[in-house]
Formats: C-alpha cells, sequence, structure tokens
C-alpha cells in the first residue's frame, strides 16, 4: 500500500484519529477528528493536543501519553495489563467550549519519527441509569417522556448524549464564558484564577506577558480580519512552546499572557517563544514575520499575590519595549523606579523645566536625490542623575501634567536657536519639531510659533512641525485653523507616524499638509530588501500625487533605504544615517549622514 492511498484511508475511515509529535502537537488529524471536536484541520495542526480537553481531563492524558511515550522509550510494551491499548476515559472540549464524554485510545507508533503517538478517540455513550424507565404509552414518542436521555448526535460518531441538566448547561456557559472566542485561549479570568491556584503551591511560578509588536500597523494595513487571522496563528505558536499543563491566555487586543510552573529557565522558554513567533507567516496574502516584546517575572519569598507578579511582569514589558521591542525582559526593582513609576517623577520633570535641563538633539534626515542633509529633527531630551531620560518615559509624564506645552515651547526656541546658523546657508533647509496636540489647544499657539520664529531669526519657511495622524481629527481642538494660520505665514506641516491611525489617502488632500512620514513600523517591515509589499508604492506614490513629500523614518539598514529610494521615496532618515546628537556635533551627524548615504548608493 503506498504512502497516499494510506493518508487517503486513515482519512476517511469513521473512528477519529490524531497523530502527535513528541512534544504534544497534532501533527496529523483526519476528518472524522475534525467533526468530533469541532475544530478545522488547519487551526489543530501544530497546535497542542490538550487543547481538545476539558481541564479537569488534562493531566489524567497527560499521565497516560506520558506512560505510552516512556514505555516505547524504554523498550517495553505499550500495550495494558490485558494486551490491550491504554484507553483514556474523561472529557474532551469542543471548539465551541462545549463539553463531552470522550474515550481516548492511546498507542506509541514504531520508528520514533516526527509523529509518536496515536490517538483515536470516541464519544463516549451515555451511562446508564439505574431507575428502570416506564413502558411507553401507545404512539408516546421517547424524547417527549421527561426524565429520559435525548438523542443527540455527536457529529462524527453514532453515540449519544444525555439532555443537559440545568446546572450542566451552566457549566458550559462558564466554560464559554472563562475562553477568548477568538483563539480559545482561556481569558484573564481564567488565567487569574490558575495563577491564583498555583502560588498557593509550593511550585516555582513565573509569568510571561507578551505584546505583539506593531499589531496595529497589521491591522491597519491588512484589514480587520487578517489581523484576527495573525491572532490565532500567535495563540497557536505559543501553545506549541509550553507543556500541556502550563497555561497560555489571551488578555485581550494583542496582549497574552503565559502561566510557568515548575520552569528550570523561563528566559530559554522566552527564547523559544521569541523564535517561533518571528517564524514566517502567511496572513492575508502577506508574508508576515510576527516579532513580540515580552516582559518576564518569577515569584519570590516577597511576592504577595498574581496581582503583584503581573505588575512587575508588566513593568518589564514597558522596559522591553522602550529597549527597542523584539525582546524580552526579566523584572528588575529598579524597573519601577523610572520617572513614569515614581511619584515624583512629575516634581523632578517641572523642576528640570523651571532649571532649564531640557535639551535638544538633532538627527539629520536625507535627500536620496540631492546626496545632501536636508533637515534636522528636532528631540526633546532630559539628563537626570547623569542619564538620558529616554522620551517615552518622561514625555507621557509631560502630557498629564500639562508640562507639554512649556516643554514644547523650549524645544522649538531652541531648536531654532542652534540650527540658525546652519538654516542660513540655504533656503531650502529646514527644522524639523514634534509639537503636541495638547499645544494646540491653546487658541494662540499659531502665534507663539510665528513669534518664536520672528525672535530666533528663522524663516518661518524653514520651520516644519510634525503632528501625529490623531491631531488632525480632533474635533474638540482648534487645530485646522490654527495650522491654515501657519501655513498662510510659511509654516510646513508634516504629518508623522503616517498610516498608523485614522487617515487615508483619500482624506488627505483635505489636510492643510506639505508632508507625510512613513512610520518606523512599516519600514521594519522590510528584512532584506527582496519582499513584495506594494503598500509602500500605493502610500508613495498617492501622497507625492497629492503634492506631497513622503520622508520614512527608522531606516536602519542599507537593505532598507536601498528598498525605498527605488520607489522614490523623497527623504530618508533613521540610525543608518546617524542617531541624535547635541546641536555641538552637527558636523559629525552631517558627515555620518553622508556617508552612508554612499555606502547605499556603492551597494546598489
Amino acid at each position: 500500500m503506498d504512502s497516499a492511498f494510506a493518508h487517503t484511508v486513515l482519512d476517511h475511515i469513521p473512528d477519529a484519529l490524531l497523530l502527535l509529535a513528541p512534544d504534544g502537537s497534532v501533527t496529523f488529524l483526519n476528518r472524522a477528528a475534525e467533526r468530533l471536536f469541532g475544530y478545522p484541520r488547519a487551526q489543530l495542526l501544530g497546535a497542542d493536543y490538550s487543547l481538545l480537553l476539558a481541564e479537569a481531563a488534562r493531566e489524567g492524558l497527560h499521565a497516560t501519553v506520558s506512560g505510552v511515550l516512556g514505555a516505547a522509550h524504554d523498550g517495553g510494551a505499550t500495550a495494558g495489563a490485558n494486551g490491550t491499548a491504554p484507553v483514556f476515559a474523561g472529557a474532551g472540549r469542543r471548539a465551541d467550549a462545549s463539553e463531552f464524554p470522550v474515550e481516548i485510545t492511546c498507542a506509541a507508533l514504531p520508528g520514533g519519527g516526527p509523529a509518536a503517538v496515536a490517538l483515536s478517540a470516541r464519544a463516549a455513550a451515555p451511562r446508564a441509569t439505574t431507575a428502570r424507565p416506564a413502558p411507553l404509552a401507545p404512539g408516546q414518542a421517547a424524547a417527549g417522556r421527561p426524565g429520559t436521555l435525548e438523542s443527540q448526535l455527536v457529529p462524527g460518531t453514532t453515540g449519544v448524549l444525555p439532555r443537559l441538566t440545568p446546572v450542566e448547561h451552566d457549566d458550559q456557559l462558564k466554560a464559554a464564558v472563562l475562553r477568548d472566542t477568538l483563539t480559545g485561549l482561556p481569558n484573564g479570568t481564567l488565567f487569574n484564577e490558575r495563577l491564583a491556584a498555583a502560588l498557593r503551591r509550593e511550585d516555582s511560578v513565573d509569568v510571561v506577558i507578551i505584546n505583539v509588536d506593531d499589531f496595529r500597523t497589521y491591522n491597519d494595513m491588512l484589514g480587520r480580519s487578517a489581523a484576527d487571522e495573525l491572532l490565532v496563528e500567535v495563540a497557536s505558536r505559543l501553545r506549541n512552546c509550553i507543556r500541556p499543563h502550563d497555561t497560555v491566555a489571551r488578555l485581550g487586543g494583542d496582549e497574552f499572557v503565559v502561566l510557568l510552573t515548575d520552569c528550570h529557565s523561563i528566559s530559554a522558554v522566552a527564547k523559544r517563544i521569541s523564535d517561533s513567533l518571528y517564524a514566517p507567516a502567511r496572513i492575508g496574502g502577506s508574508t508576515v514575520r510576527p516579532a513580540a516584546s515580552m516582559g518576564l517575572a518569577s515569584r519570590t519569598a516577597q511576592t504577595q499575590d498574581g496581582a503583584e507578579l503581573l505588575r512587575q511582569a508588566d513593568s518589564a514589558l514597558s522596559a522591553a519595549k522602550a529597549a527597542g521591542k523584539n525582546t524580552w525582559l526579566e523584572f528588575r526593582p529598579e524597573m519601577l523606579a523610572t520617572p513614569t513609576h515614581q511619584s515624583g517623577g512629575e516634581t523632578g520633570l517641572r523642576q528640570a523645566v523651571e532649571l532649564g535641563q531640557i535639551s535638544v538633539h538633532y538627527q539629520p534626515v536625507v535627500s536620496p536625490g540631492l546626496g545632501a542633509v536636508v533637515q534636522f529633527e528636532a528631540f526633546a531630551r532630559w539628563e537626570r542623575h547623569g542619564k538620558l531620560v529616554p522620551p517615552n518615559q518622561f514625555l507621557p509624564v509631560a502630557e498629564q501634567s500639562g508640562l507639554i506645552r512649556e516643554i514644547g515651547d523650549e524645544v522649538m526656541r531652541r531648536a531654532c536657536a542652534e540650527i540658525r546658523p546652519w538654516l542660513a546657508g540655504d533656503a531650502a533647509y529646514s527644522v524639523a519639531v514634534n509639537v503636541s496636540g495638547l499645544q494646540f489647544q491653546q487658541r494662540d499657539f499659531a502665534g507663539d510659533v510665528l513669534g518664536i520664529a520672528a525672535s530666533t531669526g528663522v524663516n518661518p519657511r524653514q520651520l516644519m512641525l510634525e503632528l501625529t495622524e490623531s491631531v488632525f481629527f480632533d474635533a474638540d481642538s482648534d487645530v485646522i485653523r490654527q495650522l491654515h494660520q501657519l501655513r498662510g505665514a510659511g509654516v510646513r506641516i508634516a504629518m508623522d507616524d503616517f498610516g498608523t491611525g485614522y487617515s487615508s489617502l483619500g482624506r488627505l488632500r483635505e489636510l492643510p499638509l506639505d508632508q507625510v512620514k512613513i512610520d518606523r513600523s512599516f519600514v521594519a517591515m522590510i528584512k532584506t530588501g527582496k519582499e513584495h509589499l506594494p503598500f509602500f508604492r500605493t502610500m508613495i506614490n498617492a501622497a507625492q500625487a497629492l503634492g506631497l513629500k513622503v520622508t520614512a523614518e527608522g531606516i536602519e539598514t542599507p537593505a532598507q533605504a536601498k528598498y525605498l529610494m527605488g520607489l522614490g521615496c523623497d527623504a530618508l532618515q533613521g540610525y543608518l544615517f546617524a542617531k541624535p546628537a547635541p546641536a555641538s556635533d552637527l558636523a559629525g551627524t552631517m558627515g555620518s549622514a553622508l556617508d552612508a548615504i554612499d555606502t547605499v548608493e556603492a551597494a546598489g
């Protein structure tokens, strides 16, 4: 019998059959298994077999499978004492979260290949009642008699299940409430229950919080359906990275969490997760590599409860994101001492503003067509206790406290004053300053900007303000009126982080804009420069057709620069050319940028 025919036979036999790899992942299932458990084949392949069992049944079947594998590994028989394969009886779980009695026969496969265990599953017949039923009256249907069984055929079987009692019905509803409807994973409520139970035992307890990096980008570019498909894929990969008795749950959105008990190396698990998620996936017709940031926390003698452990993991996650994403960090106590967590963070920032301790660093923007630096973008910096505080840590504090207005004015004033000598060299040169939507809540903000330009001797045409997409659609602010006032005076306006928010290309024509900046999360999709990413061409061509210039930020590799240059992108910005540096090092950053341009052009 050839292998193709054997595969066809297995796929069409009436009994549900699954093959498992040594790690417990499903490598094959036939049509009867799909019908029995209600999952499509694509969703189960690669998933852990414990997904098909009710919570209470998982440890029992895991012990049975482990026993079968252990016996096979030792060279012993895998059959029971009576010569038959071990049979596990418990509760199965369908895709709709309903549970049903099931019998699963386990057998080890010879050869030690990729499929190590075969499972044959069938719905168990209902238990017989001890009371003898009364005779049926003539013409009375069995299903109509109170207290008897109603025939409910289980898909793919000939077994019957008893009519659910109110208690059983409530149990099924509870099971559904405790599950994420998209991925089938436990939700936050069920996870917290398991975490609390784990902390009551003596085993080690570890928690990993996982965020899919730039998930909003996938949602915006590929669509909601594809983004959901990505979440299902991430959930499947996470299941394959943990043991059957560990838990992976979805907390909501793109956030997942893993509970590990008696784990010898949490960092090894994190690496396994990172490697698994970064493997290419075909989602919505595009090939993507879903990277993730992770925060790790482990129970110590001082851990009070699950909430504290999750708070520690969340702090580590925030630190991982600040470190550049696509990484993981284990919790350290000092992570709770960043300005965003310190109660004195606002006080310290206020003192920094009053004492003039907010400085400005500059990053060059290059024009590939001219082979020159044409702009510097200004970034606020706060040096505290001899160390620079990352902007993503102190700017949220500034916005929450209202200090962003004072900091924004100071940054703009310093930028105009410090860059003015360079601006004088060419009327085409400009300086870009980021502006918060809160600053536009000042009705005289446009006048303040023009006043700063006048007092520092900068031509308004050499000043560019960068705003995120959301600011343009703030119906409660006076944004559009003030933007028209600024543009009328010559100030240029750029939409920062383009593509990550609310706007469509069609709406750009309605806005007072001169430039759009493609967000770094899109640029990060370019790995080798050989990817097929048609949305780049769409964005660039459409924006330029509306008379807008296009800058791509976050350029870190020559491949990214070359790819975007080939699409006619007007300007490029990123660490490939230079990191932000003080005004005293402008000559050095320009030299670095020009060297990078030469390197990219030479490579082409």
